[in-house]
Parts: structure tokens; C-alpha cells; sequence
């Protein structure tokens, strides 16, 4: 697959990690040369300096061959006029990272089927809801029509499972622990791998025993009744409409006046404080206390990180934190925040799953973006479907958690062999990702 993407940022630089493993044909376009070079040092990609919105500089790089054209560059102008450009000259699919969600509305991008929009702060103001409705988890991702869920949880310091071998501790029936993420990475538990207090689980199972499943790592699931969230931005103010379309209670802290007063007008169902979030007496006007979370979503990831830890010490049962520079992920996690999000990694994540083979259901990346959940369909021909699972090189950096057969389920053993059309979950670090692929693609 031929793939030109335009910008060598962060999500960019993500993007392009993970698909040149991949063996596509790839090609990234930058403008800052020492951005170019970092990667040309780093990574096996054609990287080149260039303006990706100039039509000779994608004539020169084959555009109109190319089968995807990811526009991911922090300017919105520049993604939209690149990508209109790569499809006027021949570019299959184009898809366009933006901010303003007005640009959407423009007539030429709305008559292009082939020419998608994505918008990271919806996404993340999405997942933050998503987390509400699944209290006392980090992420929760439903797979095979809702009936499976990954959930991403960290145990109550008082759990009973510390000390003892992963393969003795006992839990509700079909869960099975996938991954841990510890600030040195991703780690594929094993039968003898030993939990750290302060590890970030990653857990399959049924839907239907959620509570059963956090009660037995210590994780107190109660109803969300109110949300505190810092800075009304288009995170904060897509947040805070869908909450209380949800009947939760929000309260929102601005600091600018004239945006206080706006977001006031906009949802006068919530309350606005304006003040900073960084103030603990602000904090405590806004209800800290009684928070079952608290969202800091301003664009500063200092202040996201200063203000998470007052209103942690404040009362907040869940403190959930955006950051934008990949070095505050491991500092966030050394405070203990709760839930850390970055919307350019989501952004990517997103992007990724555009990628794949038609045999990958569905996609999602995890924390630090050196694993990956992929729920796979077993098509024809599948390498997977001649031989038990004990006999089929399943990839050491990989585990399946869990199988679904119509309405059965099942986590497989060393003697459990595949059906064409079986739906499996599969947690995986990145580098194993195309053994993956070969394994179950079709004939």
C-alpha cells in the first residue's frame, strides 16, 4: 500500500512508526529539516523536506498512486488545502487531522466522500464520557457487539493480589489479564509474572461482569453524578454538553472572562466559575469534594497536571488529564494520575485503524502507544485455522484474551484450534502486530 503523510509531528512520527513495520510504501513530507533528519535517522521511511501543500512537491512524490494521504500537520489550513490537493491529483482516500470543527461544514470537503475529517478534541471529549459510564476504569472498549470488554484499571492498593504468581490468583470467570503498563513500557503478563502496586491493568472479559470483575481488584464502581472540568475548550464544552444530556451534574472552571461568560450563555445548565483551576479555593467552589471526576482539559499540560493533583488532594475520586508532550505520559503516571489522554495519540490510533487489513475488526491503542488491542475475524485460508494454538508460533510479545464463536466464549488453551469466522481479541506490543497479520490474514 502506497501512504504519503503530510506533517512528522507527533502523530505523524507515531503513524509512521508503526506502518514501516509494516513493509508499505511510505512516505512522509515535512517542512522543518531537523524533524526530517531525526527521522530518517530513526526509522526506515522516506522522510523529505518540502511543502505537502505545493502540487509539485506531491507530483514528485507519485500522489496520485498513493492509496491513503494522511494530512496530520498542526496546521489546519495547511492539512485541508494538502489534502484537497492530493485528491484533486489522484490520491484514493485523504484524511485530514483539524481542530475547527467548522471547516467541516466547507462545501469542497463535504462533496468528497474519499476526503475525511477527524477531530481530536471530539474524540477525547467522547472517550473522557465514555469513561463516566464505566466508572472507576482508565479505558473501556467494547469488542464482538458489546458482549466482550477491555477494560484498563489500576488495582486499590489494599487488593489482594500483590505477591503472588498471576497463574494462582483467582478472578470471575472468562477474564483474563492481557496487559500491564508500568512506567518502562508494556509488559505481556506470564503465568508467573508478579503485580506492582501502582500497575496499570489491561483486562478481557463479558460485558455483563464489569462490577464482578473490578470488585475483585479493589476498584469501587459507584454511578457518576457530577463532573468538575477545567478549561471550556472544545474538550471541555463537548464534555460538559454530553454529560448533561447524560443528567450529570458539571461545573466548569474558565479562566478568561469572555469565554466564562460565553460558555454560560451556551449551557446554562451547567454551573461556570471563572477563576483558575490551579486555586484550590476555586477547586472547592466548584464542588471538588463531591466530584466523582475531575476532567482538566486547558491547553497547558502544567496546569492539567498541577490542577489534577490539588483536586485529587481536594476529594475528586477520578482525576482524568490531557497532555500533549509525550514526556509528561510517564510523569503523569509517576503522580499516579488516574487517566492520562493525549488527543494526538488517539488521533493516531484512529488513523491506524484506517490501515489494516479487512480481517482487523476493530483497533485501538494503548497508554504510551507501544501496544495495541485488535480484535481479529478468522477469514478462509488463515494460517491461524491449521493447527492448535500450542502448534501455531502464536508471537511471545502477544495474547489472546478472549474467543467468541457465535454466542459462545471462550479463553482458548494450548489445545484450542481456530474456526473461519471466529472473532478473537488479541492484546500485542506493536513490534508483534505483522506476525499477527500474517497469522490470520485470508487466503
Amino acid at each position: 500500500m502506497r501512504i504519503i503523510i503530510l506533517g512528522a509531528g507527533e502523530v505523524g512520527t507515531h503513524i509512521a512508526a508503526s506502518l514501516s513495520r509494516e513493509g508499505h510504501d511510505l512516505v512522509v513530507i515535512e517542512r522543518d529539516a531537523e524533524k526530517v533528519a531525526l527521522m530518517q535517522k530513526s526509522m526506515d521511511v522516506l522522510a523529505v523536506k518540502g511543502d505537502g501543500c505545493n502540487p509539485s512537491v506531491l507530483k514528485k512524490h507519485q500522489v496520485g498512486d498513493a492509496d491513503l494521504f494522511f494530512a496530520v500537520s498542526n496546521s489546519d489550513s495547511s492539512n485541508l488545502l494538502a489534502a484537497l490537493t492530493a485528491r484533486r491529483m489522484g490520491a484514493r482516500t485523504a484524511v485530514v487531522r483539524v481542530g475547527n470543527p467548522a471547516l467541516g461544514k466547507n462545501p469542497l470537503v463535504r462533496a468528497d466522500d474519499e476526503l475525511r475529517l477527524l477531530y481530536p478534541e471530539q474524540l477525547v471529549a467522547e472517550e473522557i464520557f465514555c469513561l463516566t459510564q464505566v466508572p472507576g476504569t482508565g479505558k473501556a472498549r467494547f469488542f464482538g457487539e458489546g458482549k466482550l470488554v477491555l477494560l484498563q484499571a489500576r488495582p486499590s492498593i489494599s487488593a489482594k493480589i500483590y505477591g503472588k504468581p498471576i497463574k494462582e490468583l483467582q478472578g470471575p470467570d472468562n477474564w483474563i489479564l492481557t496487559g500491564i503498563h508500568r512506567a518502562t513500557g508494556t509488559v505481556i503478563p506470564r503465568g508467573d509474572t508478579l503485580l506492582r502496586p501502582g500497575d496499570l491493568l489491561y483486562s478481557v472479559g463479558p460485558a455483563e461482569a464489569i462490577s464482578s470483575y473490578l470488585e475483585s481488584i479493589g476498584v469501587e464502581s459507584r454511578p457518576t453524578r457530577r463532573v468538575v472540568i477545567a478549561g471550556a475548550g472544545q474538550v471541555g464544552a463537548t464534555l460538559a454538553k454530553q454529560l448533561i444530556h447524560a443528567k450529570i451534574e458539571v461545573a466548569i472552571i474558565q479562566r478568561g472572562e469572555k469565554r466564562a461568560a460565553d460558555i454560560a450563555a451556551e449551557i446554562p445548565e451547567a454551573l461556570v466559575i471563572r477563576g483558575d483551576a490551579t486555586d484550590s479555593g476555586i477547586l472547592n467552589e466548584a464542588g471538588i469534594e463531591d466530584a466523582d471526576y475531575f476532567v482538566s482539559a486547558t491547553q497547558s499540560d502544567e496546569v492539567n497536571l498541577l490542577a489534577s493533583l490539588l483536586a485529587r488532594e481536594s476529594g475528586a475520586r477520578s482525576v482524568v488529564a490531557l497532555y500533549n508532550r509525550p514526556e509528561f505520559l510517564n510523569l503523569m503516571l509517576a503522580v499516579r494520575i488516574d487517566i492520562p489522554l493525549s488527543p494526538r495519540m488517539m488521533t493516531a490510533g484512529t488513523i491506524l485503524r484506517m490501515v489494516h487489513r479487512s480481517e482487523i475488526v476493530s483497533m485501538d491503542l494503548v497508554e504510551g502507544g507501544d501496544a495495541e488491542i485488535v480484535e481479529f475475524e478468522v477469514p478462509p485460508g488463515a494460517r491461524a485455522l491449521k493447527a492448535p494454538l500450542s502448534a501455531l508460533k502464536f508471537p511471545r510479545n502477544a495474547i489472546i484474551g478472549t474467543v467468541l464463536r457465535g454466542e459462545q466464549m471462550f479463553v482458548p488453551g494450548g489445545d484450542f484450534t481456530f474456526r473461519e469466522g471466529d472473532r478473537t481479541l488479541v492484546f500485542t506490543l506493536s513490534k508483534a502486530l505483522p506476525d499477527l497479520e500474517r497469522m490470520f490474514r485470508g487466503r
